[in-house]
């Protein structure tokens, strides 16, 4: 359709040439109505051939229509073609970027200082103050009336005193909590092998994880535990979980439950509260035994003969074991004791020095190398 068509057609509809499509359809209407009113008689002059005009209107406004909704189409997929430069135009020269403005460098949040300070393994405060504060408040425990609801704890010590012996010897053994421990003294495969396996669950437990401590402490216990039920002479066996390892293990058990107070286990151990409770407990059972062989020693306090349960003539007690069948004398008796509480203080202080000075980082060092991938 020519501009002059257009025109006529604008005309005819007496509408302007920028009208929309939606006001097209109204401004027929009205044209038609003036066609019909003019024939009833109105004020505007009739036209004699009304058909005829109602048919030129007709087409008028569909041929317009069609214009417009041609003229819609083609402004929109104009709008969405993108525009793009001819091949040969020259490529605009890049914008000049502003200066780069140095970030602020965060420093890596280390995860160990994550979480309640009291659960850090590596907190310089924890492991130089709460050690020494949860001795000083066992102490003073000990020391008061309220001693006598901790003695569970001094009993069950001892009894596993014996019954650690007993299996590191691959013996069957039940601690009871009433003052005596039966062992079974014939080699048990499954005591054996099933501390062995725990022990191996340890290890790998450390190689999965990186730690290097809960690798030392099994692989001491592994060798311990051959030693014992291999190299050691029955007799000597007799001996450790017999007679020396209830007053012993009361010694040495309650020490190892403080030093692993620094030793961060593997976190399937839940170790970071559990080893509170075990330090307590390893504490009240410690001062209870060294105060007391202390005052043993200087003569303040007569040596346990006999047993808890038959009372002191009962010839079965350890003490009397250890002077009967083992040749020891009064003496010895309280010297080996006393010696062996001064090296549990002794090994307890180079376990609280090792770690102030964090020390330890140098074994951690050493395993992470050893562990560590080589590069593909």
């Amino acid at each position: 359709m020519n501009e002059a068509e257009l025109a006529e057609c604008y005309a005819l509809l007496e509408v302007n040439p920028d009208i929309a499509l939606e006001d097209l359809e109204r401004a027929y209407l009205r044209r038609s109505y003036r066609f019909i009113k003019g024939r009833s008689g109105a004020a505007d002059a009739p036209n004699p051939d009304l058909e005829a005009d109602k048919e030129r209107l007709r087409l008028a406004y569909e041929r317009l229509a069609e214009h417009l909704r041609e003229k819609r189409q083609a402004e929109s997929a104009k709008r969405k073609r993108p525009v793009l430069p001819p091949a040969h135009a020259p490529k605009p020269a890049s914008a000049a970027l502003p200066p780069r403005v140095p970030l602020p460098v965060v420093p890596a949040r280390d995860p160990r200082e994550d979480g309640f300070i009291l659960g850090r393994f590596d907190d310089w405060r924890v492991n130089t103050f709460v050690p020494p504060l949860l001795l000083l408040l066992v102490l003073l425990i000990n020391l008061s009336p309220l001693k006598f609801f901790l003695t569970g704890f001094h009993v069950w010590m001892h009894e596993f005193g014996h019954a650690t012996a007993a299996w590191l010897c691959g013996f069957r053994a039940l601690p009871l909590p009433f003052g005596w421990t039966p062992v079974e003294p014939v080699y048990s495969p499954f005591v054996y092998w099933g501390l062995l396996l725990l022990f191996g669950l340890l290890f790998g437990a450390g190689v999965l994880e990186r730690k290097v401590w809960p690798m030392i402490a099994a692989l001491g216990l592994a060798g311990l535990q051959f030693y014992m039920t291999w190299r050691m002479p029955e007799h000597r066996q007799e001996f450790w979980w017999g007679a020396f390892g209830g007053v012993g293990g009361e010694f040495y058990l309650s020490t190892l439950f403080m030093l692993f107070f620094w030793v961060q286990l593997p976190d399937k151990f839940r170790w970071g509260t559990c080893r509170y409770i075990f330090f307590f407990i390893g504490a009240t059972a410690f001062l209870n035994i060294w105060l007391r062989w202390r005052d043993v020693y200087h003569g303040l306090e007569e040596i346990p003969f006999g047993t808890m349960i038959n009372g002191e003539d009962d010839q079965a007690g350890d003490m009397n074991k250890l002077m009967d069948g083992y040749g020891w004398k009064k003496f010895d008796i309280r010297r080996n004791y006393l010696l062996l509480g001064y090296g549990c203080w002794a090994a307890l202080g180079i376990m609280w020095a090792l770690f102030v000075l964090r020390l330890n980082r140098v074994a951690d060092w050493v395993a992470g190398k050893f562990m560590e991938k080589p590069a593909a």
